[in-house]
């Protein structure tokens, strides 16, 4: 029976991969055509010329791919960075100072992802529009950084509530600040949640579409999924063999941090599922 089961899994798994392969090796074998040899032979036909560094030149110019990528690296960091540091604040305040009404205070901070984010979209454009953040870069990372706060806080609390208060305590007898317990011993035990957090951040900030499509509008500050998009239009002068190669630039960042932070993210996940 083990076997049976064994084999089974390797077989599901082995679909689940091909599944999964199948629409990448799609979009990478359609990147390499020429927009001449894809019109005459269609999505399935194999590449018969190499036209990939032209088509990913002609997404990152032509398509406007290169700003967007930019600024897409810059919303990622500074929203997970900003996010995940706001977060590890309140967090300690909750967990190791004990403030009053905390777990209220967790709740008022959670209660942000209780309801969908596509309900903030009208008021968030209003007041956006009000107040001038319409269609600026600060006003755009400062969402992001709002809205990835909750989820980091929901973790981190959860982690730092399985630390031994007993080295706090330690530091405190020694005559520690509550900024040096913080900076110098809560911190670094923090560091594997703190890569999970980055990757899933950054993930999602990377990926995000409708509020970069919503909250901006010059391509000078839209990030890289808006300006995906809007190639993705019949007027596109560059044809679809460009549009794949946008396609597998956009995914070159997200698989290159979770490949540098893959021992991190790995050894986060096992000691949040064991807290």
């Amino acid at each position: 029976m083990r076997r049976l089961a064994s084999l089974l899994s390797y077989i599901c798994i082995s679909v689940l991969a091909v599944l999964w392969l199948f629409p990448v090796i799609l979009v990478l074998m359609n990147s390499f055509k020429t927009l001449q040899d894809f019109s005459q032979g269609g999505l399935w036909h194999l590449p018969e010329g190499f036209a990939f560094f032209q088509n990913v030149r002609d997404a990152w110019v032509l398509g406007g791919l290169g700003q967007g990528f930019l600024n897409s690296i810059a919303y990622g960091v500074i929203g997970a960075v900003c996010s995940i540091l706001l977060a590890a604040l309140a967090s300690y305040g909750l967990v190791i100072m004990q403030i009053k009404r905390a777990f209220f205070w967790f709740l008022l901070i959670y209660s942000g992802t209780i309801f969908p984010f596509q309900m903030y979209l009208i008021p968030l454009y209003m007041a956006y529009r009000k107040t001038g953040l319409f269609n600026s870069f600060g006003g755009l990372a400062l969402f992001y950084i709002a809205i990835c706060i909750p989820f980091c806080v929901f973790l981190l609390r959860n982690f730092m509530r399985t630390l031994p208060y007993e080295v706090v305590e330690a530091a405190r007898i020694e005559g520690c600040s509550n900024f040096t317990v913080f900076w110098k011993i809560v911190m670094p035990m923090c560091l594997s949640p703190i890569y999970v957090l980055f990757i899933f951040q950054f993930t999602w900030i990377w990926n995000d579409l409708i509020f970069g499509l919503t909250l901006t509008q010059s391509p000078d500050i839209r990030p890289i999924m808006a300006g995906l998009s809007s190639m993705q239009g019949i007027f596109f002068r560059t044809g679809v063999t460009t549009l794949m190669a946008g396609v597998i630039i956009t995914s070159i960042p997200t698989i290159l941090v979770f490949f540098l932070l893959q021992k991190s993210f790995i050894k986060g996940l096992q000691l949040s599922v064991k807290g």
